[in-house]
Order: C-alpha cells, then sequence, then structure tokens
C-alpha cells in the first residue's frame, strides 16, 4: 500500500517528490490558486494571428507577382515567401512546446497541470493542419488553462468556439444553407463533425439520449463560426453571412436566438444536461484512478457536477476528498507525456529543446496535440503498453540520463523520492547497477514511476 504521500504524488499530480510530499490539503490549496495553471509571456491569439497573416499578404501578393511575370526570380521570391510563412508556425509552435514541458516541470501546482492535461485531452484538436499546428497551443492556453478551476460551461464556450476547434473539426467548410453566403452562391452545405462530436464526446456522451435531427440541427446553429483566420471587428470567429437563419430545436428545446447567441444558449443547455453530468464524472474517475474506480465515486462526483453547475474547481475537490480516490491500486500505466515531465521534475531538467521533445513523444507513441481521433488520447489502465512502449520508454530513460541528468545519482534519489516507499526489490537492484546510469535508468523504469 502506497503512503498518501506518494498517492498524492502520482495520482494526482505529476511523479514523486522529494520530502514533504503533496497532502490532501495542499492539493486543495492548489484549487484556490488558478494562476499556477497559466504559462505567461506567449503570444495571444490575435498577435499570433497577425504574425501569421503578415507572412500570409506577403505571400500571396508575391504569388500574384509569379503569374503575372513567370521568371526565375518571381518564383525565387514566392518560394521565399512560402518558408517565411512555414517559420511562423515553426516558431509559434516551437514556442509554445518548450513553454508547456518547461511549465510542467517546474510547476509548485502539479494537480493543476493534471487537470489542464485532461481537460486537454477531453476537448482534444490535432495539429496536423497548418493552421491548427499554429493555433494549438494557444488553444491550450486561452480555452483550457484559463478555465480549470471555473466552470465547465465556461470551457465548453471557449473551447467550441476557438478557432482551433472550429478549423480542426472543419466548422470553416460549414456553411448555411439559407444564409446570405449559402443563397448567394448556391453553395450552402452543411458539416456536422464538429456537431456530432460537440455531443458525442464533449458533453453528453454517446448514449446521452440526442438523435441524428439533433446532430442536424446543432450544425445549423454552428454555421457562421468559421474560426477564420482573418480578423473581423467583434468576434473574429463568428461570420453571421454563413449562419443558417431561424429557430432551432436540439432535444426538445427551441432556440430562436439570432446569431451567435443561437449555439451559446445551447452550450449552457448541453453544460447542464443530466447526461453530460453522468459523462463527465465516470471519465474523470477513471482518467485519475484508474478501471476500477468505483461507482460511488463516480456518483459523488456527478451530484458535486449537478450541485455546483459544473464548478470544476469543486469537481476536483470531490475527487480528491473520496475516500476511494485514495484507496484504489495503482494500476494506471503513466501516460508517455507525463513520464516525460515526471523524469524531468526528477531529474530537475527543465529544459529540452524543442525538436528533442517532439522525437521523444513521437516516440514514446503520444506526439503533443496530435491524438488518434477527436475521441482524444485513450485512458485505460494499459492502454499505453504494447508493442515496444517499454523498450521505448528505456532507451528515452537513458538518452536523458546521458545527455541531460549528468550530476544525479540514482541511488540517492530512490531515498529522496521514495523514502520509506521505496520498494526493497527496486532498492536493492538500484543498490546493485553496474553504474550511475544504469541506476539512474532502473529507478525510472519501476512500477512506483510507471503505474499511479
Amino acid at each position: 500500500m502506497r503512503s498518501p504521500a506518494l498517492t498524492a504524488a502520482t495520482r494526482f499530480g505529476l511523479g514523486p517528490e522529494q520530502d514533504p510530499g503533496p497532502t490532501r490539503e495542499s492539493l486543495a490549496a492548489e484549487l484556490d490558486n488558478p494562476r499556477g495553471a497559466r504559462i505567461a509571456s506567449l503570444d495571444d491569439l490575435d498577435t499570433i494571428r497577425e504574425r501569421y497573416l503578415a507572412k500570409d499578404r506577403e505571400f500571396r501578393e508575391l504569388a500574384r507577382a509569379f503569374r503575372k511575370n513567370r521568371t526565375d526570380e518571381t518564383e525565387a521570391a514566392r518560394q521565399e515567401a512560402v518558408k517565411a510563412r512555414q517559420q511562423v508556425m515553426r516558431e509559434v509552435e516551437a514556442a509554445e512546446l518548450e513553454a508547456r514541458y518547461k511549465h510542467g516541470v517546474t510547476t509548485a501546482t502539479p494537480f493543476l497541470e493534471r487537470l489542464v492535461l485532461f481537460w486537454s485531452n477531453h476537448f482534444a484538436v490535432e495539429a496536423r493542419n497548418v493552421t491548427v499546428r499554429l493555433l494549438a497551443g494557444n488553444y491550450e492556453r486561452e480555452a483550457i488553462r484559463a478555465n480549470v478551476t471555473g466552470s465547465f460551461r465556461e470551457m465548453l464556450h471557449a473551447a467550441i468556439t476557438h478557432p482551433a476547434m472550429l478549423i480542426y473539426l472543419d466548422n470553416w467548410r460549414s456553411i448555411g444553407p439559407n444564409s446570405k453566403l449559402g443563397r448567394r452562391r448556391g453553395k450552402g452545405r452543411l458539416n456536422e463533425n464538429l456537431a456530432r462530436e460537440l455531443l458525442e464526446l464533449h458533453t453528453l456522451g454517446v448514449d446521452g439520449g440526442y438523435t441524428q435531427a439533433d446532430v442536424n440541427e446543432l450544425a445549423l446553429a454552428l454555421t457562421g463560426w468559421t474560426g477564420a483566420m482573418q480578423p473581423r471587428p467583434k468576434n473574429p470567429e463568428f461570420d453571421a453571412r454563413w449562419h443558417e437563419p431561424g429557430a432551432r430545436t436540439i432535444l426538445g428545446r427551441k432556440y430562436g436566438q439570432p446569431g451567435q447567441r443561437q449555439l451559446l444558449a445551447v452550450l449552457d443547455d448541453l453544460a447542464a444536461h443530466p447526461s453530460t453530468a453522468k459523462f463527465i464524472s465516470r471519465k474523470f474517475a477513471h482518467h485519475f484512478v484508474g478501471d476500477q474506480a468505483s461507482d460511488d465515486l463516480v456518483e459523488a462526483l456527478r451530484v458535486s457536477f449537478v450541485e455546483t453547475d459544473g464548478d470544476l474547481a469543486e469537481l476536483a475537490f470531490t475527487l480528491i476528498s473520496h475516500p476511494d480516490a485514495w484507496s484504489a491500486e495503482p494500476t494506471k500505466v503513466v501516460p508517455p507525456y507525463d513520464f516525460l515531465v515526471s523524469t524531468g521534475r526528477a531529474l530537475e531538467v527543465a529544459e529540452l529543446p524543442p525538436r528533442f521533445l517532439t522525437q521523444v513523444c513521437d516516440a514514446l507513441g503520444q506526439p503533443i496535440w496530435k491524438p488518434p481521433s477527436p475521441a482524444g488520447w485513450p485512458y485505460k489502465d494499459n492502454d499505453f503498453l504494447g508493442g515496444d512502449s517499454v523498450l521505448e520508454r528505456v532507451d528515452f530513460a537513458g538518452t536523458m540520463v546521458k545527455r541531460f541528468a549528468k550530476k544525479a545519482d540514482g541511488r540517492t534519489l530512490a531515498r529522496e523520492l521514495f523514502g520509506d516507499d521505496l520498494d526493497p526489490f527496486v532498492a536493492e537492484t538500484v543498490d546493485r547497477a553496474e553504474d550511475r546510469h544504469q541506476a539512474l535508468v532502473l529507478l525510472l523504469m519501476s512500477p512506483a514511476f510507471q503505474r499511479r
């Protein structure tokens, strides 16, 4: 049986901590410090958008010049403009990756960071599209981190209306058939991707009681939310010319609000729907406690969600206040990114090159901001075991020790991190290691590091 301190550090935090470790009270105190989840000194959405658009305008001008006068010089200028536009994306992405990792390793509020990772995966976006790659880090900062201790309704609003989500799930392609643009061009075409995932993955759940008619009506309410990169006054994410006019009926309720207010009213009701409370509570419990999360814990979370109108800080407090969240055995394999961060914290490696971060996460099987589907990364106990995953973790641990942790000693660190929780077999194995390097790798690959 793990001590409460080790359980707090691994199940609710980012890996083993040196004494004194976290307590239930210190975890609760983190929930009163929402700023602990924020990452400062990175560009806001408007700045990122304008940086990219400035290079995009240059590219378009040079592309027009090339079409008018096809010479080696105009072609070379056009290619340079393409590279300059791509460079903005790479610079923004690199800064976001570096900042995310550094924050995880250095934060004094690891429980908040775990909550950020949960909600970022719940409202997953896939950064393979160029524009989503540009915006994924900002999306996590402005939609998730800024609302991680707020209400589910606020986070739902921020996530669904952020351009990263709108572009990722193709809502920018969705034009109301009877909208001004749809009638004028005769190109009204509806895309249901975001509407379907909003109901199935973000709120009600697959068994939440919605129908195909609800998906269709919600898709119509979502028209106009384009997430376009071209900034417009008041609300750059919404273009009334694309929006389908008229009232919508969703889950038996009529929504006659005009323009962008229509979707916001729908989101309010979805956030408060009983099926949403049920779906979120079970997923939240299983993410932190594992497949064995008790029905009592799930029900306590559901009641908290309903009674507090989806207060996310209260939901997290209910989790750490329930005895079943502490008594369950540590059976859940630590996801690759979490293992990366816990290793960095243990070895005190606060900075890593962005390219190395990308390569490591790709090799470990969890590319940053690139989940396999809109459902995000899987969260069952052994989902990250399989194939060469264990060997990849060993390789990563060895690389971290060789390249970035040249002074740490595995024998000493084992006792500093685990104290009385140090398994005698692990202690003996580490003590018998051939050298400092091998001792550290054995420690990082021990069950106490790999399962929570």
